[in-house]
């Protein structure tokens, strides 16, 4: 493993500086619930079943979205063909061709005024839901659905801030329905939703420890495939800092460093030194070398110049990708 080892440290970090940097991540939202009554009687939505599981899923992209022109609110574009609402008797998509001037969009609250959620909708102030490819008396069925939590729930409008699950703790409000016209046709409970990278291999282990932005995030996106793209992401930095990533295969042994938890330990390459950008950001992409058996672990970790931190040094989180 020792040759590995080494090979496997060159080629990782020349690879850093080698690879083309992409545009926004692309990620997954995945929203589960129950079907509680059902008052349709054709189509695809007339089979369920009340009881019957329910979830909808989509992607978007973390670069493309429209900003709320009136309140604290951000609707990221819903990749149309991505929409699926899956029961277990059938499945439907959105409307298409959608209508002419509207887009489908996944919309952040923070902070609005003193809440924060999520909604599927096609404005991002306000939860209209997204019309749906099966017919109604009224037009096309709406599915609405919309999640209101405490104003603690997110630091931002970045989705990116937004990875993680979403079940029952601190949410306030929940709306999942079949609308036709002024009816709700079909009533869902709400049980959880995901946001999380599409295709990652990667995952956060924690260990943040929080400089002049907060706790600097870290995300790794590709699936570590021979030959495949990845990168590591980095922000909430301080602004033109300077950073190191830390990298080591596992398994790791974690220890204390600068008031926190460094988890790459033993070090697989000496840490790699880059300045963050003036908005305290940094990618790294890279190509995965072959040789690797499956199952192998890479964990890596940034520690950044900051002195908002508490020793002068703050850490992002850990992130694990294994291989395939």
């Amino acid at each position: 493993m020792s040759a590995l080892r080494l090979s496997c440290a060159a080629l990782l970090a020349a690879s850093l500086f080698a690879a083309p940097s992409h545009a926004g991540i692309t990620l997954q939202v995945t929203i589960r619930g129950e079907v509680e009554f059902n008052g349709i009687s054709s189509g695809t939505l007339g089979g369920v079943a009340n009881g019957e599981s329910a979830t909808m899923r989509f992607k978007l992209d973390s670069d493309t979205f429209t900003n709320g022109p009136g309140f604290p609110t951000r609707g990221y574009h819903i990749v149309p063909a991505s929409f699926r609402m899956a029961f277990d008797s059938g499945v439907i998509g959105l409307q298409s061709p959608f209508p002419a001037g509207e887009t489908p969009m996944f919309s952040l609250r923070n902070d609005d005024p003193a809440v924060d959620g999520f909604m599927v909708t096609t404005q991002p102030d306000f939860p209209l839901g997204v019309p749906t490819n099966q017919a109604g008396g009224f037009g096309q069925f709406v599915d609405n659905w919309y999640v209101t939590y405490g104003g603690d729930t997110l630091p931002s409008l970045d989705i990116l801030d937004a990875l993680g699950s979403y079940g029952f703790t601190g949410l306030t409000v929940f709306n999942w329905t079949m609308v036709d016209g002024p009816f709700d046709a079909m009533g869902l409970i709400f049980e959880s939703m995901t946001i999380e990278v599409d295709g990652s291999a990667w995952s956060d282990i924690g260990s943040a420890l929080a400089g002049v932005d907060g706790d600097p995030r870290l995300i790794g996106t590709g699936d570590l495939s021979d030959g495949s793209a990845n990168s590591v992401e980095l922000a909430h930095a301080a602004p033109g800092a300077l950073t190191g990533l830390f990298l080591a295969l596992g398994p790791t042994t974690p220890v204390p460093f600068k008031g926190g938890t460094l988890q790459p330990v033993p070090l697989l390459i000496e840490p790699i030194l880059l300045p963050s950008s003036p908005t305290g950001t940094l990618s790294l992409p890279f190509v995965m070398p072959a040789g690797l058996p499956a199952g192998a672990e890479l964990v890596v970790q940034m520690a950044i110049q900051d002195g908002a931190a508490i020793h002068g040094v703050a850490l992002s989180n850990a992130i694990r990708g294994v291989t395939p």
